[in-house]
Parts: structure tokens; sequence; C-alpha cells
């Protein structure tokens, strides 16, 4: 596996996802902001047409026997796409099934950006606060970026996962501070604001914050303060004493499918550490459109393209890759990591809500080449 994929950033040229069938309708209880959600799935076959064609699509891309995907697509909350293709484990011939969680890599970062953003309702921090406030021994060089740097890949700090060495260190546990020792000495590759790069070291700053301003380990804070308010009971940051998933990544070389060695999550961390299902994340997709959780202005500052010192747009918020196509914004992550790859889509707009979630990492069309071709069926009827 190259240490340059490990839960990269979406391929930011395409985007949407590949969804799963034997098709459903889902009603959705109403919440307001106050309440906690609440999601009460009763599946029922439709007919849905644009369901027909997906599924037509999905059926040349997969095969019974090879690691596959859960994909779902919802309108307005109602589920019109569900369903898995291929194996969760080529080993045990487990086929894969829409409730089984996967790993999702940087789809992770939307997640910690509105646990940052919680913080900051209840004043315990503050967007502009520069990182120097929580680690008073952070080098000169980047003491003076801001948290709202880190959010949106501005900072200037440099990709960890991307470094020479991380390649040896991947498979070892590692603190939280040790994490960051390993590349806060790096020079900056410009000054904070300046321009956009993605940079995974950026979350995992953020997730340290959120332990400092908490007093909570992140893991936990995710689950007590945004998983378990949502109702997303199958979703975790996994750490080194979360249960195994009967589910195995896969990556390909040449014509042979592998299983992906172990490496440790802690090194993913709040930049990539996250295992959720395809219903988790429709619950996900109605808090944001519900304004549940957060303001309605916290997710709006989320969704809004951030501007650079030159007045040039980022193209990224807090978490999310944000575009336009025909007028209409898009919001969207991808995330890659050894041997899962996963993406989603949402259009506020439209109601809909696209995420594919797959256990194969070289698997071809990726993913966001595949939710291209489903957004576009959707999008024609």
């Amino acid at each position: 596996m190259s240490t340059s994929n490990f839960w990269r950033h979406p391929r930011c040229a395409n985007f949407l996802i590949s969804l799963s069938f034997t098709v459903f309708f889902c009603p959705i209880v109403a919440f307001s902001k106050s309440e906690d959600v609440v999601f009460d799935v009763h599946e029922a076959l439709t007919t849905d047409i644009r369901a027909q064609e997906i599924d037509a699509m999905l059926l040349k891309y997969f095969r019974l026997e090879e690691p596959g995907a859960v994909v779902i697509v919802s309108e307005y909350g109602a589920i019109i796409f569900r369903k898995a293709y291929g194996l969760a484990s080529i080993e045990t011939k487990l086929r894969l099934q829409p409730e089984l969680t996967l790993r999702v890599g940087s789809i992770t970062k939307q997640f910690t950006a509105s646990a940052i953003m919680l913080l900051a309702e209840q004043g315990k921090l503050s967007v502009t606060d520069e990182i120097g406030k929580y680690f008073p021994k952070y080098p000169e060089h980047s003491r003076h970026v801001t948290i709202e740097h880190l959010l949106t890949h501005t900072s200037g700090i440099r990709n960890y996962t991307v470094m020479p060495q991380f390649g040896d260190l991947m498979t070892n546990d590692v603190t939280v501070d040790d994490g960051i020792s390993f590349f806060w000495d790096v020079a900056p590759e410009f000054q904070p604001g300046q321009r956009f790069s993605y940079s995974n070291s950026n979350y995992f700053l953020l997730g340290a914050i959120i332990e400092k301003v908490s007093g909570e380990k992140y893991s936990d804070f995710m689950r007590q303060h945004i998983f378990l308010p949502l109702q997303m009971d199958d979703t975790v940051i996994e750490d080194a004493d979360t249960p195994s998933s009967p589910v195995i990544g896969y990556t390909e070389n040449r014509k042979n499918i592998l299983s992906v060695a172990h490496y440790s999550m802690s090194w993913p961390f709040a930049a990539g550490a996250l295992r959720t299902n395809v219903d988790d994340l429709v619950r996900w997709d109605l808090a944001i459109a519900a304004g549940a959780l957060l303001k309605r202005e916290s997710w709006d500052r989320m969704a809004t393209d951030y501007t650079l010192n030159d007045h040039r747009r980022a193209g990224y918020g807090y978490g999310w890759f944000i575009r336009k196509i025909g007028g209409n914004t898009v919001l969207e992550h991808g995330g890659d990591i050894g041997g899962f790859s996963a993406h989603i889509w949402r259009s506020p707009q439209n109601g809909i809500f696209i995420a594919v979630l797959a256990n194969n990492d070289a698997h071809k069309p990726e993913p966001d080449n595949i939710a291209e071709k489903i957004a576009k069926i959707i999008l024609r009827h």
C-alpha cells in the first residue's frame, strides 16, 4: 500500500457515490434541533425507475465473489436505493450487507469539524484562535495558524502521511503528542491562508484540540456528543480497544486481490479513523438538513467556501469540498484508507444524498467515478 494513498482526499475532479438496491422507501420521523434524531426505518419495495437504472449499472462493475461496495441514495430522507455488492471477506465468503460498517477514511474530517463547531457554540473555543494557545511549545513558524486554517486546509502545515518516514511507522501505535511531534518541526509549505493544500496534519491537530478543550478522549467525545445524539449507533472512531469488523479491506496487485496488512488506527485519528455504515450516514445527512446538533449558522459556515488571503476561493469549507453543478451547490468528500475507499455527496437544494462504501481501495472504476454516473441518473429524471 502506498503511503501517499493513506486516507487521502477524494479525487477532486469527480464527485458522487455508488449506491445500493433491493430498493427501499424509508419514512423518516421529523425532529427538531432540541430533540434527538429519530430515524424509523420501514423498508418497502419500490419500483423507482432510477433505482433500477442504478442497479443495472452497478451490476456491471461488481462481481459476486470479490470485494465490493455498499451504496445508498436518499431524496429528502426517503431512501430510494440501498444495496450491497460483493464480499465482506473473501476468506470466509461472508457477503457484504448494507448494515455492516466499513472504514471511510477522510470522511471523518467533517465529523471532526462538527465537534469543533459544537465546542465553539459552547464558548469553549473560537475558530479564530491561534494554535499556539493550545500548543504553547509549537514552533514559531506555525504558532499563528488558526483553527479555521486547520479546518480549511489552508494552514501550510505539511501532510504527515506523505512524509518519507511515515511508511515505517504506520503499523505502530502512537500517542497524540508523539503523532504531533512527528510533523511539527517540519517547515510549512506556505504562509497561513495563502493557498489550499490538503493535509491530514490539520485534522490530527484538531483532534488534539478537541481533547484539550473537552478533557475527553477524542473517540469518547465523538461518541457521546456527536454519534449518540444523532442515533448513529453503529458509528465509531476506531482505536486499539475497538472490536474488529467482519469486513476486510483489500487492494489489488496486477490480477491478484490481496488483503491489506494491519496498521494502527491511532495514526488516522481525527483525520481518518471513522468506521460507519450507510444507514448512519443518512442519519448524518438528515441532521445537517434539519439543523440538528448544531445551530443552522454553524452548519452553513461548514458549507461555506473559504476565502484565501488574495480573495480566491479554496474550494473547501470545514470538512467538505464545495462545488457548483448547474447552479446548485454540491458538498462532497471521499476517503481512502488501506483496503477501503468511500465517497459521500449531497445536494442540499435537491435533497439528494449519495454514499458508497467499498472494501477494495483499488477497484475500477473508483467510487467517485461510479458516483458521478449515479448522480447523472438521479438528476436526469
